[in-house]
């Protein structure tokens, strides 16, 4: 079964607006304990950076993991839009609950149909912290059957 974090950047891999990734340590330090799972860029940097791009924000050994991106939908802003492009990504790709587990780390709860049990919210004024960090570990374990 794949294993797939939809990931934003802003307030979850930095504070909204600053220190520019600040948070990547933190969350890599907790992707490295999640040896399968795959990350797909959600945020709204995809759409002014190729995936190449994207990847470099990363450390080298977890460029490989950058797997790839969510459409841009007209409704991407919209209540509940970007579950519905998370959705695509997963529909495009033949991915079902049968063969994927799949979370999504933001920090925009509006973006996501309520309730989302896929969802993990970060403080956009925080970003990821230890705590989201044992709710993904958490997460993963459960997709994996071990939890």
């Amino acid at each position: 079964m794949r294993k797939i974090i939809f990931l934003d950047f802003d307030g979850v891999l930095h504070p909204d607006g600053v220190a520019l990734f600040s948070r990547l340590d933190v969350f890599e330090r907790h992707l490295a304990r999640m040896p399968e799972a795959e990350v797909v860029v959600s945020s709204t940097w995809r759409e002014d950076h190729s995936l190449d791009q994207l990847r470099a924000f990363f450390s080298p050994t977890f460029r490989p993991k950058i797997v790839g991106v969510t459409p841009s939908l007209a409704g991407g802003y919209d209540c509940g839009g970007r579950e519905l492009e998370i959705r695509a990504y997963l529909s495009a790709n033949n991915l079902t609950d049968a063969n994927c587990a799949w979370v999504a780390l933001d920090d925009m709860a509006m973006f996501f149909g309520e309730p989302c049990h896929n969802l993990i919210l970060t403080e956009s004024c925080e970003g990821f912290t230890e705590r989201q960090g044992e709710q993904l570990l958490s997460w993963y374990a459960s997709a994996s059957g071990a939890g």
